[in-house]
């Protein structure tokens, strides 16, 4: 498998940006997120696997080493944990960083926002078959297709542990239609056979965007005994729609605890909470098929 093109270079240069974008649907930037407030999201996180007997006994916390069964994301055993990961102000922070900010202003051309949903992914090693399918981001983000996803390591992620991996130039070919699948998102999409897939070894820090129409999907995680943790958003310009649901927190269809009411209580004064509502004339519409992503 290839490896990502680093883009920093570009960085400072918008327009070379915007074309590789364009090109190759996706841009790989290294050390763009704050290492020490990535790395306390992480420690918080792994906590909270400890607490709930996720981790090896006796292993370093942040080796994340687990012989626990693997637990899919939306199993009962899984909710009480990423209900504390949702409830993180840390965790929501990290997408307003002023850097990813200024990269989507270039990008847009326009003022731009995060849309809230802020989604954490806590992938088990020996379950690759439940693992993320290929899919596209747009089938569940909906609204403007040049919305952007952004997924980051909360951690190290070499290669053999996986990460997520890149169908170079695959949203040239506009949306596919999905079939039911396991893992994350219940769906996935053909492949372009003639396509590459494109994955690199991830350090704290690092940044993947890709246009919501390009497709990409979680590589195996190769290790016996790793949790791999990481974490993806969205952005988009001030003159694209979103839609209503990503005003609102991932699982949310299950009510409480994954509330705002019941999440942001706790550092609801934090400039973090609810700011959104601080913004004005955003473009807001109803989803009709709006998924589980």
């Amino acid at each position: 498998m290839r490896h990502f093109i680093e883009s920093n270079d570009l960085l400072g240069q918008p327009s070379l940006l915007r074309k590789r974008l364009r090109d190759d649907g996706y841009l790989f930037l290294r050390n763009i997120l704050p290492t020490a407030e990535v790395l306390h999201v992480q420690r918080r996180i792994l906590e909270y696997c400890q607490d709930a007997g996720w981790l090896r006994p006796g292993s370093d916390l942040m080796e994340g080493l687990t012989d626990h069964p693997p637990i899919l994301e939306g199993e009962p055993a899984w909710h009480s944990v990423y209900a504390q990961v949702q409830a993180l102000e840390a965790f929501h922070r990290l997408k307003l960083y002023d850097t990813v900010h200024r990269i989507m202003e270039d990008l847009f051309q326009e003022p731009v926002f995060a849309l809230p949903m802020t989604i954490a992914r806590i992938a088990f090693p020996r379950d690759n078959e439940r693992g993320t399918q290929p899919h596209q981001d747009w089938l569940y983000v909906g609204g403007s297709t040049e919305i952007i996803s952004c997924w980051a390591p909360l951690g190290d992620i070499p290669e053999a542990v996986g990460g997520l991996r890149i169908l170079k130039g695959s949203h040239k070919a506009g949306f596919l239609a999905p079939r039911p699948a396991p893992g994350p998102g219940g769906n996935t999409v053909w492949v372009d056979p003639s396509l590459e897939w494109l994955q690199s070894d991830y350090r704290t820090g690092d940044l993947l965007l890709f246009k919501s129409l390009t497709v990409h999907a979680a590589a195996d995680n190769h290790t016996p005994d790793v949790l791999r943790l990481s974490m993806d958003f969205r952005y988009a310009g001030e003159s694209h729609t979103i839609t209503d649901a990503w005003l609102k927190p991932h699982f949310h269809w299950l009510g409480d605890p994954f509330s705002w009411e019941v999440l942001d209580k706790e550092w609801r004064d934090s400039p973090t909470a609810r700011y959104w509502e601080r913004l004005p004339n955003l473009k807001v519409k109803p989803h009709e098929r709006f998924g589980r992503g």
